[in-house]
C-alpha cells in the first residue's frame, strides 16, 4: 500500500512540474519584451475600378527596427518605382488582424511582383480561404480622397501583438483640455477666411470658440488624451484648405495637461502594443488632397512613421 502511495504521489508530482512548466512558457512567450521586426500593416476595403468588384487587401506599412518604426518604400509616382519597390516588401505574411485589443482572426497575403498603380504600393493580395474581417458597416469615414463607402481599416500584424495596454477609448474630454485645446488651435489659426454663401468670395473671418467643434476625443488608463477640433460652417463653394482650420486638428495631451499638435487631416484607426515593449502605439489613416496613407505614434508622441502613397 505504501509504494502504491509513493508511485500515486510521484505521479501526482510530475503532472504538477508538467503543468508549472507549461504556465511558466506560455508566460514567458506572452511577455518576450520588445519584438524587432514586427510588420504592421493595414486591412482596407478598396473601391471597384474600371467594372472589377471592391477588394479586400493588406497594406504593408511600418516595420519595427531596434527602437525606432520605419515605413516601407511608398511615394512612388514612375512606373520603375511601381517595379522596384515590391523587392523591399515582405512575399508572403500571415497577418493577425486586430481592433480595439482583440484578435479578429487571420489572413494570409502576397506581395505582387509590380504595384499596378500608385495608390496600391505596399498593397498584398489575401490569399486564404477564410473569411475576412469586417466591422460594421461601409461609409464615408475613412474613404478619403475617393469618398466612396467603405469598411474602416483594421490593424493587421505579423505577429499577435494585438492588445491594447493603455486602452484608449472614446472620451469626454473635460473642461480645461478643452479650453487649452483651442487656446492651441487659435495660435495656429489666428486668421482665417470664409464665405458668406455659395457663390459668394471668401473674406476674412473672426471666428469665435464656440465655432470649434469637438470632433473626436478619445483617453488612455495612463491619463493622456487625445482630441480633434475643426472650425465649422464652411460655407464656399469649393473644398475647404487641406490642412486648414475647417478641417480636423488632432492634439495630444499628457496626463499633466500639457498638449501638443499632431497633424491635421488624419483619421484614427486603432491603437495597440504592436511591438510588445508594454506601450500602445497609435495608428492614423491620413486624408490628403490626391494623397493616403498611415502615420504611426509611438514612445509618447515623441516619434512617428509616416507612410504615404499618392492616388494618380
Amino acid at each position: 500500500m505504501g509504494r502504491k502511495n509513493f508511485l500515486h504521489c510521484s505521479s501526482l508530482l510530475i503532472l504538477i512540474l508538467a503543468v508549472c512548466i507549461l504556465a511558466a512558457a506560455q508566460k514567458a512567450a506572452t511577455n518576450s519584451g520588445p519584438q524587432s521586426g514586427v510588420i504592421v500593416g493595414v486591412l482596407e476595403d478598396i473601391p471597384a475600378q474600371y467594372g472589377e468588384p471592391d477588394q479586400r487587401a493588406v497594406r504593408v506599412v511600418f516595420q519595427k527596427s531596434g527602437a525606432e518604426w520605419i515605413a516601407f518604400p511608398s511615394g512612388g509616382r514612375s512606373y520603375h518605382d511601381l517595379e522596384t519597390f515590391p523587392a523591399s516588401y515582405p512575399p508572403q505574411v500571415t497577418w493577425t488582424i486586430a481592433f480595439d485589443g482583440r484578435s479578429l482572426g487571420t489572413v494570409a497575403a502576397e506581395t505582387p511582383a509590380v504595384f499596378q498603380s500608385n495608390s496600391e504600393v505596399g498593397v498584398q493580395e489575401i490569399t486564404s480561404d477564410n473569411p475576412v474581417p469586417v466591422v460594421g458597416e461601409k461609409s464615408q469615414a475613412y474613404s478619403g480622397f475617393r469618398i466612396t463607402p467603405i469598411y474602416r481599416p483594421l490593424v493587421a500584424l505579423s505577429q499577435p501583438n494585438f492588445s491594447d495596454p493603455e486602452m484608449w477609448k472614446p472620451a469626454q474630454p473635460s473642461p480645461a483640455l478643452t479650453a487649452a485645446a483651442h487656446q492651441l488651435f487659435r495660435n495656429r489659426f489666428p486668421k482665417t477666411s470664409n464665405c458668406a454663401g455659395s457663390g459668394a468670395s471668401p473674406k476674412p473671418l473672426d471666428y469665435i470658440n464656440e465655432d470649434v467643434k469637438v470632433v473626436n476625443a478619445y483617453a488612455s488608463n495612463k491619463g493622456w488624451s487625445l482630441i480633434e477640433l475643426s472650425l465649422t460652417g464652411w460655407a464656399c463653394d469649393t473644398i475647404a484648405e487641406y490642412g486648414g482650420p475647417f478641417e480636423g486638428q488632432w492634439y495630444a495631451a499628457d496626463a499633466s495637461g500639457n498638449l501638443s499638435f499632431l497633424g491635421a487631416d488624419m483619421d484614427l484607426v486603432d491603437a495597440g502594443d504592436y511591438d510588445n515593449d508594454g506601450h500602445s502605439e497609435v495608428l492614423f489613416s491620413i486624408d490628403g488632397r490626391n494623397t493616403g496613407g498611415y502615420r504611426l505614434y509611438y514612445q509618447k508622441f515623441t516619434r512617428s512613421a509616416e507612410f504615404v502613397f499618392y492616388y494618380h
